[in-house]
């Protein structure tokens, strides 16, 4: 869940928070079914699918926490062991969300875990909807504003990658699958929130050490402001693991998506900005209650070329991204309403 402006909000955000507020108030598809749709649209939509399968595991549960954490595993072809990438979906998503680029991500041989939340996903927003009669945006407010929902996404993360050291050795799908050793997360809106705290940013509020030293990467897109709601400027005092956040002009908080970067003392950081790109440009155009927006497919498909190489380089030891790989991959980036790309790094 981003920091949502409460005053003054673009007529295009109000009218995709109208669109996802009708959404939800229909009945969702079962989940049996669900995986199989997504590719289907995901083949519609233009993209070609080469990952081995998805393992969609809707019942994981935490005894210590008595909370289920579903998951939906991407598998690449290869059957050695590949990095793994955690992907933390935004307010009222699923492990469903973020289709394409998890789809990606696996064609390029990483095993991607899509983790759903279960207090802030589709069914929690739509509880929150239905019990406090709120509207969608009002009903991500109030999400947000949760204190044991912001706390247990980052718990979340801890308990999944000790799932995937579970069926690294003994789920016969899995085994041996896995590379432990090699571990990014990626995550958007309130997943970016989730990546941000897993990588060892301070949230507001909570004194637990929420940070997961596993992770070797942090991917954020839409990344929280340091304006005293998720993070104030001494969160990130402690952050050493290399982070990329990505977000976009038109994001709903402009230029406060840019404060990682100013007060993180990584150093190894990037900040790759979009221009003219909404807060739901980074939502995948096939994933969830999202896929019936106006998403762009044409970010979608840059996120898919910049993506798994930032992913090559701190997981694989590919060569660094020097100011000439940058520029060949935002080359390679624009096309369509994607006609400018910024990427600064320290």
């Amino acid at each position: 869940m981003q920091d949502l402006q409460r005053p003054g909000t673009t007529n295009r955000l109000n009218d995709d928070y109208t669109r996802l507020e009708r959404i939800m108030m229909k009945p969702m598809i079962p989940s049996v079914f669900r995986t199989t749709l997504l590719a289907t649209l995901f083949a519609t939509a233009g993209f070609a699918v080469a990952q081995e399968a998805v393992i969609d595991l809707p019942r994981n549960f935490d005894e210590t926490r008595q909370r289920n954490v579903p998951l939906a595993i991407h598998l690449p072809k290869s059957r050695e062991a590949q990095p793994l990438v955690l992907v933390s979906h935004g307010g009222a998503g699923s492990r469903h969300g973020l289709y394409a680029l998890a789809a990606e991500m696996a064609k390029q041989d990483y095993v991607v875990i899509c983790l759903e939340h279960v207090t802030s996903n589709t069914d929690d927003i739509r509880r929150r909807m239905r019990t406090l009669k709120l509207g969608f945006k009002e009903a991500l407010l109030e999400c947000g504003d949760d204190m044991t929902a912001r706390k247990n996404r980052p718990l979340d993360v801890r308990f999944a990658i000790d799932l995937a050291e579970r069926l690294n050795s003994s789920d016969a799908r899995i085994r041996d699958r896995i590379d432990l050793s090699k571990i990014a997360i990626l995550g958007h809106s309130y997943g970016a929130y989730t990546a941000m705290v897993s990588c060892g940013v301070k949230p507001v509020g909570i004194d637990e050490d929420l940070s997961e030293p596993r992770i070797g990467l942090g991917i954020a897109m839409s990344p929280q402001s340091s304006n005293g709601n998720f993070f104030d400027r001494n969160s990130f005092a402690e952050v050493e693991v290399p982070f990329v956040g990505i977000s976009g002009t038109r994001d709903i908080q402009g230029n406060g998506h840019r404060d990682f970067f100013k007060l993180m003392p990584s150093k190894d950081k990037h900040l790759i900005w979009f221009y003219d790109a909404t807060h739901f440009s980074f939502s995948d155009p096939t994933g969830g209650p999202r896929k019936l927006m106006r998403t762009d497919t044409d970010v979608t498909r840059a996120l898919q070329i910049i993506v798994p190489r930032i992913l090559d380089t701190y997981l694989r030891g590919a060569p660094k991204l020097d100011q000439t790989a940058r520029d060949a991959l935002v080359k390679k980036s624009l096309g369509g309403k994607v006609r400018r790309i910024e990427w600064q790094t320290n």
